[in-house]
């Protein structure tokens, strides 16, 4: 089995709830105040972990005692952060978060330390194996991102990048990906064409990524499930209703991570996708981002009997 290495972001989320968003220049009271881990990186290094892979995290914090405590928070999650630097002269990053009565969130972030995470801090800190699974994001600098898929790809390794926030990608750098994970939204900004709408509008997106040399496309769709398209097939993956939704929050996060993990235990992609989807629609059950995922379903590693 493999591991997964997460180079990424690690922030500290201060999300306030509230009955409905404002609207442009109203002021609305909260109804609470909240404190905790996040970052797109350190929640899909938490969920690869619950999902039962063996998980590494590369990023940085700034010299604060919000590093302090987030570092402790990821370790928690059962996370090896020995590769997580702290960087003295800047801050740890920031998520200012919203959430609705209804469960849905607005995000506005602070890069902070995720700044300065480079690729060099992972060739440096990690020694890759054919088996491992490397994930990165949007929230670390694009040169970073560049840097850890050419240095996974000479070890052997499978990379898997959710393009989030979408930045302006070369087409090497997008084909390079084994695994591209994208919201429709996020589909519709690397293709330049409007977000798709329904499953097969996401099906056909999904095929035009695939096109530019991505070998394996997750389109999700929030409530209305995913798509997936790979060498194995194209399908809708439909959501999993398990429960009331109370916070949507790091639930893409979940989706990734779960995945990942699977993939490095043997799974492949359509299974993993399938454990993905269960570890998201998972996480909306409870409030948070990494602070929900202590209810995924770890990963089965592939066996031999699984291969025959």
């Amino acid at each position: 089995m493999g591991r997964v290495i997460v180079v990424g972001s690690i922030n500290q989320d201060i999300t306030v709830t509230v009955d409905r968003f404002p609207q442009p220049g109203e002021t609305l009271s909260g109804t609470s105040t909240t404190y905790r881990l996040g970052g797109k990186g350190a929640n899909q290094a938490a969920a690869a972990a619950h999902g039962g892979a063996t998980t590494l995290f590369v990023g940085r914090v700034g010299g604060d005692a919000a590093g302090i405590t987030l570092r402790e928070e990821l370790h928690a999650h059962g996370v090896d952060v020995s590769a997580l630097r702290t960087d003295e002269e800047v801050t740890t990053g920031i998520a200012f978060i919203t959430v609705s009565a209804a469960g849905e969130n607005t995000i506005i972030l602070d890069a902070g330390a995720n700044s300065r995470v480079t690729g060099e801090q992972a060739a440096a800190e990690v020694e890759l194996a054919p088996d491992d699974v490397v994930v990165l994001q949007g929230e670390i600098p694009p040169a970073a991102n560049e840097a850890v898929i050419a240095w996974a790809h000479a070890a052997g390794a499978r990379i898997v990048l959710n393009l989030a926030p979408v930045y302006p990608i070369s087409a090497e750098t997008l084909a390079a990906a084994d695994v591209l994970v994208v919201n429709e939204s996020e589909c519709g900004l690397i293709l330049g064409t409007p977000a798709p709408q329904t499953a097969e509008e996401a099906l056909t997106a999904a095929a035009a990524l695939r096109e530019r040399g991505t070998a394996c496309v997750l389109v999700t769709l929030g409530a209305d499930g995913a798509v997936r398209s790979s060498d194995e097939g194209a399908a809708h993956v439909p959501a999993l209703e398990l429960g009331r939704v109370v916070d949507t929050t790091g639930a893409g996060d979940a989706t990734v991570g779960v995945l990942a993990a699977a993939l490095a235990m043997g799974r492949g992609f359509p299974e993993a996708v399938d454990g993905g989807m269960r570890a998201g629609s998972t996480a909306v059950l409870a409030a948070g981002a990494a602070s929900s995922y202590a209810g995924i379903t770890p990963v089965a590693p592939r066996t031999p009997r699984d291969r025959s």
